[in-house]
């Protein structure tokens, strides 16, 4: 293990965000001489660099000091080493990723576990980062991770649970291509043990297609496994408690309760204890958040949404209730055949779009027959969307695409439309 080397040598941080700082404090709590860079040239072409999952691990920078014999790791990969080399006890380590769900799932796992009375501390693509725990995992009984796909393709060890939820096209600028994207999604199941399990869902078919034959593997969402059904939650052919327990919106979200129940479970809790702290578990922010009333209009904030087929799912939990429709950002080269056409199917009463997708989005709406009309930004949007609705309609923003080159991350965008919410007559 690298960790087992590094004490008093001279290590580089390659990033300053959240990461690269804990990763510096826990480097120079060994000793280390840490050179911290923000600039690829600066990077050394030997010696050991912890970089942060922001940088695409297909950088040339990247290749060329691998040639020259540069070793390259990261926070999480030090986190598990950490973990690993207690002497005596350590906690139970579970890893959730996903194109979607990942963050409330993760949250339910922690949650449940906790209600459970088992001690756990929540982090990585949430909250701090895992490197950040390293030096106390002895205050915890178990530690679930959120995982990027920057995060898992560079990790070198394996979670005693390792959760995959779904895949989805996404991330071409950092992973190049969508085949590289879920190999590296994926990666979280590489190096497992034995006796590590994979949770994966069996209705997702990417997973099936590109996950072929797991060892260890159990399934959530097969009518033999966890799942739902016709408002219950169900094992198998036992019937569990109802779903309406769960203060969360869309079917979407009761595949991540079926995720959640199963990590539980084979974490030794029990099911029929989970229903009553299920009750209790609070939705997380900008995830069909309802931020607001007017005249009638209820104002409802998915911002976290990035992909065509989350804005689909994020529709589809309304029901038949009347919805104008909020969309577009970055471009990721999405393809919006099927959300375009689900709309004009009556998805959505009205699409509003939001730059850069918004005109590829509100063309593709038009042709297929929808209506889509295209805004300047989110506040110009937030007002052609309320001049459409009416009272008990839904304004929906669900952008179906990330948010960069417009605002720093999701949150900031969430927080801007509720802004203009707030700010409407």
């Amino acid at each position: 293990m690298l960790l087992e080397t590094l004490r008093n040598r001279p290590v580089t941080v390659w990033g300053n965000g959240l990461e690269g700082r804990a990763a510096t404090i826990f480097l120079e709590k060994r000793n280390c001489t840490v050179n911290v860079v923000e600039d690829p040239v600066q990077i050394p072409f030997s010696g050991i660099i912890v970089k942060s999952p922001g940088i695409s691990l297909y950088r040339q920078e990247i290749k060329a000091a691998q040639q020259y014999g540069a070793v390259f790791t990261s926070g999480t990969n030090l986190f598990i080493e950490a973990a690993l080399l207690m002497p005596e006890y350590r906690p139970l380590l579970i890893g959730v990723t996903g194109t979607k769900g990942k963050s409330t799932t993760a949250s339910l796992i922690a949650h449940l576990l906790r209600a459970e009375g088992v001690r756990v501390a929540l982090c990585g693509n949430i909250g701090d980062p895992a490197i950040a725990y390293a030096d106390s995992l002895e205050n915890y009984e178990a530690v679930v991770v959120e995982m990027s796909s920057y995060q898992c393709a560079d990790l070198q060890y394996a979670f005693d649970i390792s959760v995959v939820l779904n895949l989805y096209p996404e991330h071409i600028d950092w992973h190049k291509t969508h085949a590289q994207y879920f190999k590296d999604k994926l990666n979280i199941l590489t190096h497992r043990r034995p006796e590590q399990v994979a949770v994966l869902n069996a209705q997702d078919a990417l997973t099936a297609l590109y996950v072929k034959d797991p060892a260890n593997a159990v399934y959530f969402g097969a009518l033999n496994t966890i799942h739902f059904m016709d408002g219950y939650f169900y094992k198998g052919g036992q019937k569990l408690f109802r779903t309406d327990v769960v203060p969360l919106k869309g079917e979407h979200n009761l595949r991540n309760v079926c995720a959640a129940l199963t990590v539980a479970e084979q974490a030794g809790c029990s099911l029929a204890g989970c229903e009553e702290a299920l009750k209790t578990f609070e939705p997380l922010p900008h995830r069909l958040q309802t931020v607001g009333v007017k005249n009638g209009v209820i104002y409802v904030d998915d911002s976290i949404s990035t992909t065509p087929e989350t804005a689909i799912a994020a529709l589809k939990s309304f029901g038949s209730s009347r919805v104008v429709l909020i969309a577009g950002g970055f471009d990721r080269e999405q393809n919006y055949e099927e959300l375009a056409s689900f709309i004009a199917k009556g998805g959505a009463s009205g699409v509003v779009t939001l730059p850069q997708t918004g005109k590829r989005l509100a063309e593709a709406v038009n042709d297929k027959g929808g209506t889509a009309v295209m805004a300047k930004n989110m506040k110009d949007a937030v007002q052609k969307a309320s001049s459409m609705a009416y009272f008990g309609t839904v304004v929906l923003l669900s952008p179906a695409a990330p948010s960069y080159g417009i605002y720093k991350n999701f949150q900031e965008r969430g927080e801007d439309f509720l802004k203009c919410v707030n700010e409407l007559e």
